[in-house]
């Protein structure tokens, strides 16, 4: 028996050799910062899509392999991996700084990831000037990318505002492309209320200009013909500022 185990010997060493060598570490190092990079950017895009109440159908973020592992240690602590330099959408081509504190390497590491999602698009074509409603809305299943930072992913910011640049049906809708509605229209008559200290009183106008909530407009006292600026604080109503 034991002259048949030293024969087997040197096949099984090459077969299996000893753990802890430096190729096994070369392979975890590079594994340790695919898989520390994957899970942040996963969690960074769960907390994203959370805050604006978007559910992802499907994700994808594939961490590309960077050379330099190939020299390294497996890190013995746990890999520090810097935050993003800003609040940008964590979609598209990523770059992020690995670090290992216990052995001192650090690396720039890239990734690519995406994702789909239901996202409200127009059902037809909205002109400039229209008010959005529920009925002009339906769900569409979209790739999110880089450029789809300015898009606007609910239903709930959508309903009751006021289209600014034609929408097309069946696009993603940018929040540029929709404005609050204005409550007061040039032409208009008002009810102005001004209160300053212990005074206060209501009194009718005429707006001489439009403006969204808290915009300031021009607005002619009725009574008195002065001309005044008043901000809209409800549909068709406005108050001044001392």
């Amino acid at each position: 028996m034991g002259i048949h185990f030293s024969a087997w010997l040197p096949l099984l060493c090459l077969l299996f050799p000893p753990l802890g060598s430096a190729e096994d570490a070369t392979v975890s190092a590079a594994k340790q910062v695919k898989v520390g990079l994957h899970t942040t950017l996963d969690r960074e895009l769960t907390q994203w899509s959370q805050r604006r109440g978007l559910t992802l159908r499907q994700r994808q973020i594939r961490v590309e392999p960077t050379s330099g592992l190939n020299s390294q240690q497996a890190c013995t602590v746990p890999l520090v991996i810097d935050p993003p330099a800003d609040q940008a959408l964590p979609l598209g081509r990523i770059q992020r700084q690995v670090r290992c504190p216990s052995l001192g390497w650090r690396y720039f590491v890239r990734a690519r990831v995406s994702a789909l999602a239901d996202i409200p698009v127009a059902k037809q074509r909205l002109g400039r000037g229209h008010t959005i409603t529920a009925s002009d809305l339906t769900l569409a299943k979209r790739e999110l990318g880089v450029s789809s930072q300015d898009w606007v992913f609910d239903n709930g910011t959508l309903v009751g505002q006021s289209v600014r640049r034609s929408i097309r049906p069946d696009q993603p809708i940018r929040h540029s492309q929709i404005t609050a509605p204005n409550w007061v229209n040039m032409g208009d008559e008002v009810i102005i209320e001004a209160a300053s200290g212990g005074f206060s009183a209501v009194m009718k106008g005429v707006a001489l200009d439009s403006g969204s909530e808290g915009e300031p407009v021009r607005v002619r006292n009725l009574s008195s013909g002065t001309i005044i600026t008043a901000y809209p604080i409800a549909p068709g109503k406005v108050q001044t500022r001392f």
